[in-house]
């Protein structure tokens, strides 16, 4: 028999060695490789009909699986599939051989086969197999079969349980998918006691229904030398304090482990080989959401993956992630920025806990495209000298008087190309010639209205010549393209921080610059804001000398769009 090497790479995937990874689990989390293994202890009433016709090989089947069990709890998963495949062939109708081949080889990350095995096992044997049904549910919930997975576990939460091993594969089953109810009920019926998993199931379950009393009691059943008595801890502490644990959904989670909701391995190699598949998998949205309530140190790489994946689930995670306090700020600001992207904000407002506090938070729905271009591409043969035009005004010594000529000249032949009469405008303010860029830049306006560029910079002149009503009808009036360029969409975010803060309202300055922060930290107009709000708080005074200097409003950010 093959021992791990406690320095080997752990079997799971997760890149760490064994002795820091599963190894270090095995006192605090019920891995899949440990829970809910199907033994024979109380299964052989079941087949005592079996027994009476051939006794022999009955209990050779037995001693092989149970070979089987003991090489897989010990971590030798390719070691133990010879005895279950052994006993399934000595006596195919005894299904516990079968049911536990069928879990190890999903924990190897061969999904396929663990259908495969399972369904056969299911077809073959005649006596009722509640723990295959879970098993056949897990496997259908992985591979993305939410219909097939509620009818197995439909099915099999109606038997009667064999074995207090089917009762927790069967609990492992209705937690995955949150019937907190039907737990309790199946560990009410449920003849068997000897199993403090059950009562972990249950007692997680009630405390999910508000049934604290319940809780306290089937928890403190647990046991001290149960996997997850840490977890039942500190639940049993919170419970006392009357304070939910700290997750996303403010929840009490039956899993403390990724690997509980699907092997890190199959998993990785999943997102790795068939990505398209993997993305449209509820699965993955539980893998993300066990992840963050395990750790919030990756969450940006979290968020990310989240803001893939297809299932109509990822943007509830989303929005949970947006409203709620689970983690730092920057989460929630992530967490929202990709719901504006898939216009899931389109028209609303939301409520964010930012800086301690809830703030209103304007992020319309708007596809932010990094691609995307206002206006019809140049003829070629401006291109060069209206590039080496946006070059030399990014120059700290730039001539804007010659800049000025150049984008004139453009014009004249181009009249319709808008952003050389932007451009054109931004030269003019660069030479404090307000009073001729106002009439340039109200007219893009009015032309473009999607044109984010110039509404931004027309806000900030408003307010630089004290013209206030007409900033607020500005403002006021402004609807949101259905896309736009990230840069634009900052900018825009970017003026509204100044035109906010020109009025006092912090509050809500802040916000613009955090969502305009997060949408294209890049831009120069942003950075600058961004250092002096990102440390701000609302209990202390502002600091005059930090408003914006006139002298540096026009940004040529966005010139080589």
């Amino acid at each position: 028999m093959r021992q791990i090497d406690p320095y080997e790479p752990c079997m799971c995937g997760s890149g760490k060695k064994y002795k820091f990874c599963c190894y270090q689990k095995k006192n605090d989390a019920t891995a899949p490789s440990t829970a809910g293994l199907s033994s024979s202890a109380h299964t052989k009433d079941v087949f005592a009909d079996l027994f009476a016709a051939d006794e022999d090989k009955c209990l050779e089947s037995f001693d092989l699986n149970q070979k089987g069990l003991k090489l897989m709890r010990s971590g030798d998963l390719e070691e133990g599939l010879p005895y279950f495949r052994k006993a399934i062939a000595t006596m195919p109708q005894i299904y516990t051989a079968a049911n536990n081949l069928a879990l190890c080889l999903l924990i190897l990350g061969r999904l396929d086969e663990a259908i495969q095995v399972q369904k056969e096992s299911l077809e073959v044997s005649p006596f009722p197999n509640p723990f295959g049904l879970a098993n056949m549910a897990t496997f259908l919930y992985i591979s993305g079969d939410e219909i097939g997975c509620q009818r197995n576990i439909d099915e099999a939460v109606k038997l009667k349980m064999p074995s207090s091993d089917a009762c927790v594969k069967v609990c492992e089953v209705l937690a995955r998918l949150r019937r907190h109810q039907d737990i309790i009920d199946l560990v009410d019926r449920c003849e068997f006691d000897d199993n403090p998993n059950m009562f972990f199931y249950s007692g997680v379950a009630a405390a999910n229904l508000g049934a604290f009393e319940r809780a306290q009691r089937d928890l403190r059943r647990v046991g001290i030398g149960f996997p997850k008595s840490g977890v039942v801890r500190r639940y049993l502490q919170h419970i006392k304090e009357k304070t939910p644990p700290h997750t996303v959904r403010g929840d009490w989670p039956y899993v403390s482990s990724i690997h509980e909701v699907c092997p890190a391995s199959l998993f990785s190699a999943g997102m790795r080989t068939d990505p398209d598949s993997w993305v449209d998998r509820r699965v993955a949205v539980d893998f993300c959401e066990t992840f963050l309530n395990e750790s919030v140190a990756d969450w940006e790489e979290i968020v990310a993956l989240i803001a893939n994946i297809k299932h109509p689930e990822a943007v509830n995670l989303l929005w949970l992630i947006a409203k709620g306090r689970f983690g730092p700020d920057d989460l929630r600001v992530k967490a929202a920025a990709e719901l504006s992207t898939r216009d899931e904000l389109a028209g609303q407002k939301i409520e964010m806990f930012l800086k301690g506090r809830t703030t209103e938070v304007a992020l319309d729905g708007i596809q932010l495209n990094p691609d995307f271009r206002f206006a019809n591409p140049l003829p070629k043969k401006w291109d060069k000298k209206y590039e080496k035009a946006v070059i030399a005004s990014e120059k700290g010594n730039a001539d804007w008087e010659k800049i000025e000529q150049v984008f004139l000249e453009i014009l004249n032949e181009e009249p319709d190309y808008y952003p050389a009469r932007y451009n054109y405008a931004i030269a003019l303010l660069r030479q404090n010639k307000n009073n001729e860029a106002l009439p340039i830049l109200r007219d893009l306006v009015a032309k473009y209205p999607d044109y984010l560029f110039a509404r931004a910079t027309l806000l900030q002149l408003l307010l630089l010549l004290n013209l206030d009503d007409e900033a607020d009808e500005l403002v006021k009036s402004t609807a949101l393209p259905q896309e736009t360029h990230p840069a634009a969409f900052a900018t825009w975010l970017a003026a509204q921080a100044i035109y906010h803060e020109d009025a006092e309202r912090y509050d809500e300055a802040y916000s613009c610059i955090r969502a305009a922060h997060e949408c294209a930290p890049q831009l120069t107009s942003v950075k600058r804001l961004w250092e002096a709000y990102k440390d701000w708080d609302e209990d202390e005074d502002w600091d005059e000398d930090e408003d914006w200097d006139e002298d540096e409003d026009w940004e040529e950010d966005e010139d080589e769009l």
